[in-house]
């Protein structure tokens, strides 16, 4: 959600962040007006006193729907509806849990309300805010426009985003300095090409966009700011230091992973069990089948797969491809449907590995892409998961150069890997899995 008042100096994240809070605050009305709903319905005697009760209740998973809206607002903006309709219904569907955990009696149709009605009016936010505002960005380089089409890879992906991009307007060459006309308070930035050649006038420009508060975007972070990657062909040795871990997060993530696990074992486990015996049944060989691969800080661990080729002799590490002749065809539908993923929920368990995070690739793969991608080993500084970022946006890598696009998904996740982004990953993957997206 977006604003028409803003200093320019302030970050699109930072911008979108105070239209969240201030809208949300706003949002109160919406308790109040669901309270006042509640309340007339009790002196009818339409409603038991709980429904205006849960309503006050209710506050809570509202306040986590806008935290995690606010928290989410670095992500790219075509996944902003997405990470909407995420925000706003998960809190409430937690919600009767959270009242058996506390024991205290409630409304099924106060929460329903509530949802309904603060659903309602952070779509509106949205939309309002979406339809008011677009991302104005001026250019100095001539040369940004064509780098982040190199950048981007496809054209269309720049052109569905609600970005306006435009030359910054400087008076002709004269014997005064040249001196920015545009009406800078009109845009949330400029941005320009690290790699343009330089000169005085230049610097100049800059140091006046400066002075006037101008906040300025490296092309590479509007290229960013638009896929939801890590632009691997300028990341500097320094960007790279810049990526660190989050321990607190971690040691929720870690907390959350053992209890989601231990929760779904009476799901998990027995499904597990009768796709396995289907594969036993239907090729002769093991119905597991192990490979070592890399986790987090590059430690080698052996992960558990529901084999889904025919049994064979070890042999070289290779991709799988489409239509892979190894695979058989009970292997067709578990990949599909990702049942052969459920064994590395004993490496979840384990701590091998979380729900969300990098793939883990093969050993053999590692060496020879940190070989060529000197990025590479940086995606070991979290666990890797069962789904991740990469997997949800671009599938499955056939080879080196879908490999390098993969990474760059990976590494925007080691930069921004929250609580937000993962409820996101989450809700696409759930997707997935009714489409079959990514399978080999």
């Amino acid at each position: 959600m977006k604003s028409t008042s803003h200093s320019p100096l302030d970050s699109s994240t930072a911008h979108r962040q105070s239209a969240v809070l201030g809208w949300a605050l706003k949002g109160i009305l919406v308790l109040l007006l669901s309270y006042a709903i509640g309340w007339v319905l009790e002196q009818y005697q339409w409603a038991t006193y709980q429904f205006p009760q849960t309503v006050l209740w209710c506050s809570v998973p509202y306040a986590i729907t806008a935290y995690w809206l606010y928290n989410g607002a670095y992500l790219p903006q075509f996944e902003e509806r997405r990470f909407l309709l995420v925000a706003t219904a998960a809190p409430y569907l937690a919600a009767p849990l959270g009242f058996a955990l506390m024991q205290q009696p409630y409304s099924r149709g106060a929460v329903l309300l509530v949802y309904l009605l603060s659903a309602a009016w952070f779509t509106l936010g949205h939309w309002r805010e979406r339809g008011r505002y677009a991302l104005s960005l001026a250019y100095l380089d001539s040369s940004v426009p064509m780098r982040l089409k190199e950048l981007l890879g496809d054209a269309s992906e720049f052109s569905q985003q609600d970005i306006q991009l435009r030359p910054l307007a400087i008076p002709a060459a004269s014997d005064a300095a040249p001196k920015v006309t545009d009406d800078t308070s009109a845009l949330a930035g400029v941005v320009i090409d690290p790699q343009a050649p330089t000169d005085v006038a230049r610097e100049r420009l800059i140091s006046d966009l400066r002075l006037q508060h101008v906040r300025l975007y490296s092309v590479e972070a509007v290229a960013e700011l638009i896929s939801g990657r890590k632009m691997l062909s300028n990341l500097q040795a320094q960007d790279l230091w810049a990526l660190d871990g989050n321990p607190a997060y971690d040691t929720l993530k870690r907390l959350t992973d053992i209890g989601l696990t231990l929760a779904a074992l009476p799901l998990w486990l027995p499904l597990c069990l009768a796709a396995g015996l289907a594969v036993k049944l239907n090729t002769p060989g093991p119905m597991l089948f192990s490979q070592i691969r890399i986790g987090r800080n590059g430690r080698e661990f052996r992960i558990w797969k529901l084999r889904s080729m025919r049994h064979e002799k070890a042999t070289t590490a290779r991709f799988a491809q489409p239509n892979d002749d190894r695979v058989t065809s009970v292997g067709k539908i578990i990949r599909r449907t990702r049942l052969d993923e459920l064994p590395q929920l004993w490496n979840v368990l384990k701590g091998d590995m979380s729900l969300i995070g990098p793939r883990p690739e093969q050993a053999e793969f590692v060496r020879v892409f940190a070989h060529r991608i000197p990025a590479y080993p940086y995606r070991h500084l979290v666990r890797p998961g069962l789904t991740g970022w990469a997997q949800v946006q671009q599938g499955y890598a056939e080879g080196e150069e879908q490999t390098a696009v993969k990474l760059s998904y990976d590494l925007y996740y080691v930069a921004h890997y929250s609580l937000a982004l993962d409820l996101l990953i989450a809700y696409k993957t759930a997707r997935i899995l009714f489409t079959g997206f990514g399978a080999r």
